[in-house]
């Protein structure tokens, strides 16, 4: 399509297409969609439900000019808006992080009411160190209840054809992409190289808006030497590596609360031959 991130989430095993056609797509924020993008979403691919993964304080940033407006314009399609973020997350994954020179300022900046002040500060002191491995690391920890409302919708076969989406589509949306596919395809070598093709793609369509997400980026604390811009070599494998330290998907699935019959039933949405019983 021609947008500069929306893409169809499938893997190949030996050139056979291994996910259903036109049943699951990825995406960085809709306003970058073109109207012909979104005509193919809700008239062609008949999309039933986007899940929108940002945070409020992103709505409010960067609200969305177009797309989720357009799409919520038709009745068959349902925005759920599940946040990659939370209390915990916040207070262990990066505040704990700080010195508490930075929380004594950050505490500072709350009674001023210097919102952005506070967004910058925890940006360049917590986010930044932690890199898109290290993010993706403890939203696994932290992250469990929103993970598990995410795989929760995609149990129940009347959400297809589903769009994931985030800011850029390749961190968050990367990550429960790489835990979709996981779950369904398991860890092997092959499919891991498969879902490291699927995630660079971001890559390509990132480059046309590359340099508008560095001028809303930069003034939050960012810098382009971070690579919070680009989809990294390596992600993929590292965020493999975390669940295989988490006892395997399986494992860290059942234990944020999604078991085998609904895994059972997300391969029946997704997989082209299903297995009758899996063993992954």
């Amino acid at each position: 399509m021609g947008t500069n991130s929306i893409c169809q989430i499938y893997a190949q095993k030996d050139m056979r297409r291994v996910l259903k056609e036109g049943i699951l797509f990825r995406s960085g924020r809709l306003d970058h969609a073109t109207e012909a993008d979104l005509q193919f979403l809700v008239s062609k691919s008949r999309l039933r439900s986007v899940i929108d993964l940002r945070t409020k304080t992103e709505l409010g940033l960067v609200p969305t000019k177009k797309g989720i407006a357009s799409l919520t314009d038709f009745p068959n399609t349902t925005v759920y808006h599940i946040p990659y973020l939370n209390d915990e997350y916040t207070n262990k994954a990066l505040l704990a992080k700080l010195p508490w020179y930075r929380v004594l300022q950050l505490l500072i900046y709350h009674l001023l009411g210097l919102r952005m002040a506070i967004i910058i500060v925890i940006s360049t002191y917590a986010i930044v160190p932690l890199g898109l491995k290290g993010i993706a690391r403890e939203c696994l920890r932290y992250l469990r209840p929103e993970i598990r409302q995410t795989f929760e919708i995609l149990s129940d076969g009347s959400k297809y054809p589903t769009l994931l989406h985030c800011t850029q589509g390749k961190d968050r949306t990367g990550l429960a992409t790489v835990l979709i596919l996981l779950a369904v395809l398991g860890d092997g070598e092959d499919m891991v190289r498969a879902m490291d093709y699927d995630y660079m793609l971001s890559n390509e369509g990132l480059k046309l808006v590359r340099d508008e997400m560095l001028k809303e980026m930069v003034p939050l604390g960012y810098t382009e030497e971070s690579g919070f811009t680009d989809a990294e070599k390596g992600w993929v494998e590292a965020v493999v590596g975390f669940v295989q330290e988490a006892g395997g998907i399986a494992t860290y699935l059942a234990d944020i609360g999604i078991g085998e019959q609904e895994l059972r039933q997300i391969r029946e949405n997704l997989l082209v031959n299903p297995p009758l019983q899996s063993n992954m």
